[in-house]
């Protein structure tokens, strides 16, 4: 009886043969999570805004290129998508190697650290939304909401495998350029084989449809719940940029315990409430995520221990865990199913300029006002985005009477 419980659905399985190239992407993405800052701070010398800048600037390129990638996925299909994208996160790996040879010479070292950095979010927007879209499409539209929960899962899972896996390779010098070459080979090897097992997959092709919006419509038309997105999203990067250097200040270690404790937490959330979205709806599960996100972040910047620290960081991640495909579910049912990609797109837009935006604001913050600043600022967004759910789901109500 447990056994048939446990058993992974076929629907699930079908799902997670495609999620596993998300698993990959943010592996990735994960493992230069809690060093490169570090690496930018201590080995090259620069303060922490510019620190933050190292890791914020693969949203930016995230930002730039969702636009694109939508309009690809919707007119030359996903398989293309995720394959593109894995092979510019192969490039990322292959550029923060370079970077290790101009250790000498900082700024040279930090521009081919930057350029790595716009792979890996190119890499994301592509290959990430890729698998989004092409799983709708090998399962279909009315199993949006596992597939986007599943994306979840392998996202944030597979950031809370990188960053300890990061920090464990950068710790062990390989032959002469030293240790940040260990995970940056492994993320070439582990890209360039998820490249090989995506070209044996069957591709979706786009049904051409006089339907289609153009980027610009289906962007205004998801925009509210996107803006719920970014301000909730800020909380998420001020541990991803900054969690390392917020231990280092307080003299403790286990950073990427912290982010693995975030990326367990947000797993088994997914798997604990995975029908709580359809059992009582987008709006309330965003709500109730949202408050529990803005508790862990207040934690955070109230507390005076580790442990308070990793507890703030778990209820941060318990928040964070559902925002996404609760949001998500109610944005992309704005639009056609012809119009799917956009959408996606669209709404994510919304994480990047908030996980952009967040390097250097909360890093201008914490260079005037410290770390309980900083954390506290993230906090105050969180519920910001809990008031303007509130409003949204009010508005939704009041017009369905």
């Amino acid at each position: 009886m447990i056994l048939s419980y446990l058993k992974p659905k076929p629907i699930t399985l079908k799902i997670l043969a495609a999620a596993i190239f998300n698993l990959v992407c943010f592996i990735n993405i994960g493992m230069p999570l809690a060093t490169i800052p570090v690496f930018v701070h201590r080995q090259l010398g620069y303060n922490s805004i510019i620190a933050g800048i190292a890791v914020s600037a693969a949203y930016l390129a995230t930002f730039i290129s969702r636009p694109g990638a939508g309009q690809w996925l919707d007119t030359k299909g996903a398989k293309s998508a995720v394959i593109i994208g894995l092979g510019i996160s192969a490039c990322g790996g292959l550029l923060t190697i370079l970077a290790l040879f101009f250790i000498h010479q900082p700024l040279m070292a930090l521009i081919i650290i930057l350029l790595g950095r716009f792979c890996m979010g190119i890499s994301e927007s592509w290959a990430s939304t890729g698998v989004n879209v092409w799983n709708i499409g090998r399962v279909g539209i009315e199993n949006a909401t596992h597939v986007i929960s599943w994306n979840g899962v392998t996202t944030y899972g597979g950031m809370a495998i990188g960053a300890p896996l990061g920090v464990y390779l950068a710790s062990q010098p390989i032959g002469f350029i030293g240790g940040l070459s260990g995970f940056s080979i492994l993320t070439v090897i582990l890209a360039s084989a998820s490249m090989l097992l995506a070209s044996t997959y069957p591709a979706i092709i786009p049904v051409p449809t006089a339907r289609r919006l153009s980027f610009t419509k289906v962007f205004k038309r998801i925009s509210a719940y996107g803006c719920c997105l970014g301000l909730s999203t800020i909380g998420f990067g001020s541990i991803q940029t900054f969690i390392a250097l917020y231990f280092i200040s307080n003299h403790w270690t286990g950073s990427a315990i912290a982010l693995t404790i975030f990326g367990v937490s947000f797993v088994m959330i997914r798997f604990i409430f995975k029908n709580s979205l359809l059992k009582y709806g987008g709006y309330i599960v965003s709500i109730i995520s949202l408050f529990t996100e803005t508790i862990g972040l207040l934690l955070l910047a109230t507390q005076t221990s580790i442990i308070g620290a990793y507890i703030g960081a778990t209820l941060t991640g318990c928040g964070f865990s559902l925002i996404y495909p609760a949001l998500g579910v109610i944005a992309i049912s704005k639009v056609s199913s012809e119009n799917k990609g956009a959408a996606l797109a669209s709404f994510s837009l919304f994480l990047d300029m908030a996980l952009f935006i967040s390097g250097p604001l909360l890093g201008l913050i914490q260079s005037h006002l410290g770390y309980d600043y900083l954390y506290l600022s993230a906090s105050f967004f969180a519920f910001c985005s809990v008031l303007l759910t509130y409003g949204l789901y009010y508005q939704n109500k009041t017009a369905s009477i």
